[in-house]
Formats: C-alpha cells, sequence, structure tokens
C-alpha cells in the first residue's frame, strides 16, 4: 500500500484495495478454467490416471481454495485501511476531499463490478463459476466494499481523541 503521512495518501489506498480485489477474484477463474482443461486434455488422451489423478484433484483443490482466500483478503485490507488510517495525524479538511472522492471511487468499483460480471458470464467461465461462489459474490458487489472502506478508513481516522498535535503548527 501508498506509504504516506498524510489522508490523501490513504484515499489511494481505496482504489488499490478494489483493484487488488478484482485481479485476484479473475486470475482465480482463469486457473480454474487452466487447470480443467490440463485435466480435460489428459483424460482425452489417456493420462488422466493413478498417481496424475490424484495430482490433478489436489491442484484443482489448492485452486479453488482461492475462494475462501479472497474473503480473508478483502477483510484483511478493510482492517488494514482502518489501522493505517488511525495511524495518521490529519487535519479535517482532508475528510471533505475524501468525501468528493468517494464518488469517483464508487464509481470505479462499479466499473469493475461491470467488468467483472461480463467477463465472468462469458462461456469459458461457465463450468467453474459454481465453484466460487464467494469470488462472485465479492466481485459483483466492489461498491459495497468500496462505501465499506470509506467508512472504516473515514471513522478510524477522524473519530479518535485530538492530541492537540495540529494546534501548535
Amino acid at each position: 500500500m501508498m506509504q504516506s503521512n498524510s489522508k490523501k495518501g490513504q484515499i489511494f489506498n481505496y482504489a488499490v484495495v478494489i483493484v487488488t480485489l478484482f485481479i485476484f477474484g479473475f486470475m482465480s477463474l482463469i486457473s480454474a478454467v487452466l487447470m480443467q482443461g490440463v485435466i480435460t486434455g489428459f483424460t482425452d488422451a489417456g493420462y488422466y490416471t493413478g498417481e496424475i489423478s490424484a495430482t490433478g484433484a489436489k491442484f484443482l483443490s489448492a485452486i479453488l481454495l482461492f475462494d475462501k482466500i479472497i474473503l480473508f483478503l478483502a477483510i484483511g485490507f478493510i482492517i488494514s485501511v482502518g489501522l493505517t488510517s488511525f495511524k495518521l495525524n490529519s487535519p479535517p479538511a482532508f475528510f471533505i476531499i475524501s468525501f468528493i472522492m468517494a464518488g469517483f471511487y464508487g464509481w470505479i468499483s462499479y466499473f469493475f463490478n461491470y467488468l467483472f460480471i461480463q467477463m465472468a458470464s462469458n462461456a469459458v467461465f461457465a463450468a467453474v463459476t459454481a465453484s466460487f461462489p464467494l469470488t462472485l459474490i465479492l466481485c459483483t458487489n466492489l461498491h459495497w466494499v468500496a462505501l465499506t472502506i470509506f467508512v472504516v478508513g473515514s471513522v478510524t481516522l477522524y473519530a479518535k481523541r485530538d492530541t492537540s498535535q495540529l494546534v501548535n503548527e
């Protein structure tokens, strides 16, 4: 995440979370499709027997585990935005900037929602989308994730006690 000592640096992190979740979700779907293709290819060639079938099943189950990992990744991002916001010393004027930028980041997250829906609805992904319910729920509702990040970041930034560090400046 971007390292900065002001709210302006923290605002950039909101977009990074959305883009990272989008990329991780889409790459999980692609990896499952590729593994299904490898298994199908080996099965059609007659090589998917014995040790190879056990190894292929383990690889596929590891890839399907990415569905749960994306949920923990999203929760970790929300907590990390809250923790980094709590540690910042920022004047309340930056909340106005954050509030104005929230609409822009909402639009960006809605764009990534639409993009993910269009890409995941492709016929190639039809076989694996049933195996990724958490990824589909999360990546088709990125605008709610962005709103959650904005609320958590703003509350943890401005709800702490005043330490009067900015008074003498």
